[in-house]
């Protein structure tokens, strides 16, 4: 039994494209519920007053998208859950292709459908990616044309939390998203507690989605769309506090050098665009949740088996569309990539 659970907050124009699209599967999920963050915009008026057989969650604020994944899991009667943003529309046959990829293999916990451009429906938006050590995902096909955009063969390495598919008890037993990120990054979290515990990520690729607009204020999409302060303020906080939450601590200490670095280059890169107050922003946090990480990682270790040099990457980073294409950015980004690569290649078989 599959249920939907459908996250929104301020996305009623979205709505019924995303709630026909789902309602239209064939077969349909066996209940859909809209968990929403307490929307001031209508959404769940126009939810009650057009599609009756939808449940909707009001969770009274808005906590973010990873509480509200949390509640509708809580709520779902399914033991497979179907996650999807409000702005996302299914493709016909979609919902079963998840579910045949899912039941294909008895260790797959998390099952990401193929997620197109809204505004080019001929590229790849999502396609899942690999956990890097530096705590960011490299992404699989980002923005590569849909005929070019090749097809794992087996797991991947981690999902993107738009729309996908997965075992209610597995994700209640790794604790579900963590709330403290509220959103970024939490996709990352996610991914490495369930490959930590042996469970493994797959992309079925022929099941597509279309994401349409992405979230306000943090989304980039075009090489023309300002970097938003915000995303600066959220890579600040995030990327560490995964680091902090998931990483294991032999692995954190070897690979700090690395991670300075890097951290100083992203530091340098929010200064150029104004953001240092963002950055110094996230920072700050950051240092508050410090208990709170503490109490998350005890949490997100329990029941690991698999250790970080089995898991982690040092690919090429996946940048936003327009970030160091060209001249000496572009030289930067691969002189970065080529040193990251060496690091990882000389600690890897020391990390825990």
């Amino acid at each position: 039994m599959v249920s939907a659970i459908v996250v929104n907050w301020n996305g009623r124009d979205y709505l019924p494209a995303c709630l026909d699209a789902l309602l239209g599967q064939v077969p349909p999920p066996a209940e859909v519920l809209l968990v929403d963050n307490h929307s001031d915009d209508g959404s769940r008026e126009l939810v009650a007053a057009r599609y009756p057989q939808v449940r909707v969650l009001d969770t009274g604020r808005n906590a973010g998208p990873c509480h509200a994944r949390n509640v509708g899991v809580a709520a779902a009667r399914g033991d497979s859950c179907l996650l999807l943003d409000n702005d996302v529309v299914l493709h016909p046959g979609a919902l079963a292709r998840l579910l045949e990829e899912l039941q294909r293999d008895p260790a797959c916990a998390m099952v990401q459908a193929r997620s197109l451009c809204g505004d080019d429906p001929q590229r790849v938006h999502y396609d899942g990616g690999e956990l890097h050590f530096l705590g960011t995902l490299v992404l699989r096909n980002w923005y590569r044309p849909l005929a070019e955009a090749d097809v794992p063969t087996g797991p991947i390495g981690a999902g993107i939390a738009l729309c996908f598919l997965t075992r209610k008890g597995v994700y209640e037993a790794v604790g579900g998203f963590d709330e403290n990120l509220f959103i970024l990054y939490e996709d990352n979290e996610f991914s490495y507690k369930l490959r930590m515990r042996g469970h493994t990520i797959r992309l079925a690729a022929d099941a597509l989605c279309t994401h349409m607009a992405g979230t306000a204020g943090l989304s980039v999409r075009r090489a023309s769309d300002p970097y938003p302060g915000r995303r600066t303020y959220l890579h600040s906080k995030n990327r560490w506090y995964v680091l902090l939450t998931c990483m294991r601590w032999r692995t954190l200490l070897l690979t700090i050098p690395a991670q300075l670095l890097y951290g100083v280059v992203y530091a340098l890169f929010g200064w150029q665009r104004g953001h240092v107050g963002d950055w110094l922003r996230g920072k700050w946090e950051l240092l508050c949740l410090l208990p709170k990480a503490v109490r998350a990682r005890g949490r997100a270790q329990r029941g690991r088996t698999v250790p970080d040099r089995d898991l982690l990457v040092a690919l090429p980073m996946t940048l936003n569309p327009g970030l160091a294409e060209r001249g000496a950015r572009a030289a930067l980004r691969r002189g970065l990539d080529r040193f990251f690569a060496g690091y990882w290649r000389a600690v890897r078989r020391f990390c825990g």
